[in-house]
């Protein structure tokens, strides 16, 4: 173990135990946007700022051990937001994006790479390199984030929407969000070398975007496709956070 995972130990470990007594109450923290939008870098930042973090499935399936034993979780997204919201009243959610374009290609070489290895769960045929997954995952995304973002309309101090690989100062605004000093560094994790990617990936994607219809430059979007939305079907939000409006994030709430 190395002297920075021992002092982080030392930090967290305590805190699970309390948490486990029950002697401990702090507000929960949940990451629930997709996997492949930087999860593992927000897992590392959750354990710097102290937090006792779960990363993994285990947290989405309500196992109350895990629930019970951290404050902060991540990887991947809930089956239902609002059971999640009211069974923890007081967390913190924070919903991170990323481009349609780049998080459909980062999903196929990862589901690639399991593939290869012979170590790929069972998750259907949405799990998988194919026209018909991808076009799942772009309409799952687009009606999931919408959810999100509907279900916290009238609460927004306590959903913070980011692009945690985009945006430079991300780490920062989580840890403003979660009222800790906001002068947090960014880690990264899992981030893939720069290289291109396969041509067949690329055309898989286009394959789906002229399926659904979408227009190439709403594959730059990191919320939602508006060509997805119904008839008359308005959203107040954009389809891209940088089109939000950023407002001071609630630095000042009692989280830590």
């Amino acid at each position: 173990m190395t002297l920075h995972r021992l002092r982080l130990a030392l930090q967290t470990e305590p805190k699970k135990l309390l948490n486990r007594l029950g002697l401990r109450q702090r507000p929960k923290v949940f990451a629930v946007g997709f996997n492949k939008t930087g999860t593992t870098s927000l897992h590392v930042l959750f354990k710097s700022l102290g937090l006792p973090a779960s990363h993994g499935p285990l947290w989405r399936t309500g196992d109350r051990a895990t629930l019970r034993a951290h404050d902060a979780f991540s990887d991947g997204i809930p089956g239902d937001i609002a059971a999640l919201d009211a069974a923890h009243p007081g967390a913190a959610f924070i919903l991170q994006v990323r481009d349609l374009q780049s998080w459909v290609i980062s999903r196929l070489g990862h589901i690639a790479r399991k593939k290869a290895a012979g170590n790929l769960p069972g998750g259907g045929p949405k799990w998988d390199v194919t026209e018909f997954a991808v076009r799942a995952w772009i309409e799952d995304r687009n009606a999931y984030h919408l959810a999100v973002l509907e279900h916290f309309r009238q609460r927004p101090d306590d959903l913070l929407v980011i692009n945690y690989i985009r945006e430079p100062d991300a780490a920062a605004r989580v840890a403003g969000f979660l009222g800790f000093d906001a002068s947090a560094q960014k880690p990264r994790f899992n981030a893939a070398p720069k290289r291109q990617p396969p041509e067949h990936f690329a055309a898989l994607l286009d394959r789906a975007l002229a399926g659904l219809g979408i227009p190439d430059a709403e594959a730059d979007y990191d919320l939602y496709c508006p060509s997805l939305l119904a008839s008359g079907e308005t959203p107040p939000w954009p389809p891209d956070t940088s089109m939000m409006e950023r407002t001071p994030e609630a630095a000042a709430r009692a989280r830590s």
